[in-house]
Formats: C-alpha cells, sequence, structure tokens
C-alpha cells in the first residue's frame, strides 16, 4: 500500500479482525464479518482500480491465514452505490448462496468491481448528479459481485 495511505491505514484496521464463523446463522454471520470504506474526497484522487485490487486481494490472503484452513468461508465483495462504499464480508460456504435479497452476478471478476468502483464512483465528479449521465443512468439487473473460496 505504498503508493495509497488511505488503502495502506484500511489495511490494517480489516488485516487481523476476528473472523465470525455461524453455519446456522448466514445473516449474523455476514454483519459480523462486514467491512465498508469509502474515501473521503481528497483521499479518493490518491486512488487506482489496481491499487483497490491490490488491497482486496492482501486482505484476502490475511483472511486466508487466519482460517488456516479450519473452515471454508466465501469472501464476497462489491460496490454498495447508495452509500459509495466498497464492502466486503465472509460467509460458510456451506449455505450455499450468499445474503443478498436482489439478483447477483457471483460471476463479476475482482478488476471490474474495482475499476467500477473507483472510476465510475470514486473519481467521478458527476458522481450524484441528476440527468442522463447521473447514477441511476444505468439501471443494473443485477448487482456484481466478486467471490472468492477462502
Amino acid at each position: 500500500m505504498k503508493d495509497s495511505p488511505t488503502l495502506g491505514r484500511w489495511l490494517s484496521m480489516a488485516r487481523d479482525d476476528e473472523i465470525v464463523i455461524d453455519a446456522a446463522d448466514i445473516n449474523h454471520e455476514a454483519s459480523s464479518n462486514l467491512w465498508c470504506f469509502s474515501p473521503c474526497d481528497d483521499e479518493s484522487q490518491g486512488l487506482s482500480a489496481a491499487a483497490l485490487v491490490d488491497f482486496i486481494n492482501q486482505v484476502m490472503t490475511a483472511r486466508r491465514e487466519k482460517l488456516s484452513g479450519n473452515s471454508s468461508m466465501l469472501f464476497y465483495c462489491w460496490h454498495d452505490a447508495q452509500t459509495r462504499q466498497l464492502r466486503f464480508s465472509l460467509v460458510s460456504s456451506t449455505h450455499g448462496r450468499l445474503p443478498f435479497g436482489c439478483a447477483i452476478d457471483p460471476s463479476s471478476e475482482l478488476a471490474v468491481v474495482a475499476g467500477h468502483i473507483v472510476r465510475k464512483d470514486w473519481l467521478n465528479a458527476d458522481w450524484g448528479k441528476t440527468g442522463p449521465n447521473g447514477p441511476g443512468a444505468e439501471a443494473a439487473l443485477s448487482l456484481p459481485v466478486f467471490v472468492a473460496n477462502l
């Protein structure tokens, strides 16, 4: 995270966080393992999609090491456009699903999710403006979600 103090700070917060495993309650598990990140305006100028991918990969590596192969978990991340946040969490793979109440596209590549949040939100000067190019101009049929087995 040498290129971005913001991502370095986020990594230090999320890297060693406790992992909650609750195979009986997917919502408890998801909310307990949830992290949300959004830069303030002056921090966003120093971010890139590649740096965000690196940050997420480092978080996944730390989560994988913390699990030490003791439990099969799904790491998943997505862009919450309403809150302008990168979000990620973990749930047990035994649930067989992710805890979303909307249609999702779980085949999204990490670079696509990261690129979308950085370019179309955090670095987009027109974000939040109404009109043909505003945030509601491209209504998604499903939420792009990156998923990895840990």
